[in-house]
């Protein structure tokens, strides 16, 4: 039997360096292209429009567009028309809120 000083560095957990999946990498690069996009923005004025592939889905990229919208500049509006998603710090038109009025 040996007795030694230990220290607790040994005792931590060590963390394994692992490789991106191909799936991690592709959100990635959509994601670092969006925020780009979005650094374009200057003025209210300007409106960026990404128009999707055909392999891309709507679904998805509104999800990454959001998500890099919240963390990078919330406050930019977005839009969906087609396949195409508008980009803009300004207001956009045909963006309304809140419920219908009553018809009187």
């Amino acid at each position: 039997m040996r007795i030694r000083v230990a220290k607790l560095e040994e005792l931590a957990p060590k963390t394994r360096d692992r490789a991106l999946s191909p799936r991690q990498l592709a959100v990635m690069q959509r994601e670092e292209e969006i925020r780009k996009a979005l650094l374009r923005l200057k003025s209210d004025e300007d409106v960026i429009a990404l128009e999707l592939d055909p392999a891309e889905k709507v679904p998805t990229m509104r999800a990454s567009v959001k998500r890099v919208i919240a963390n990078h500049r919330p406050e930019t509006n977005m839009a969906i028309r087609g396949r195409s998603i508008y980009l803009s710090t300004g207001k956009m038109p045909g963006a309304r809120r809140g419920r219908k009025p009553k018809a009187g």
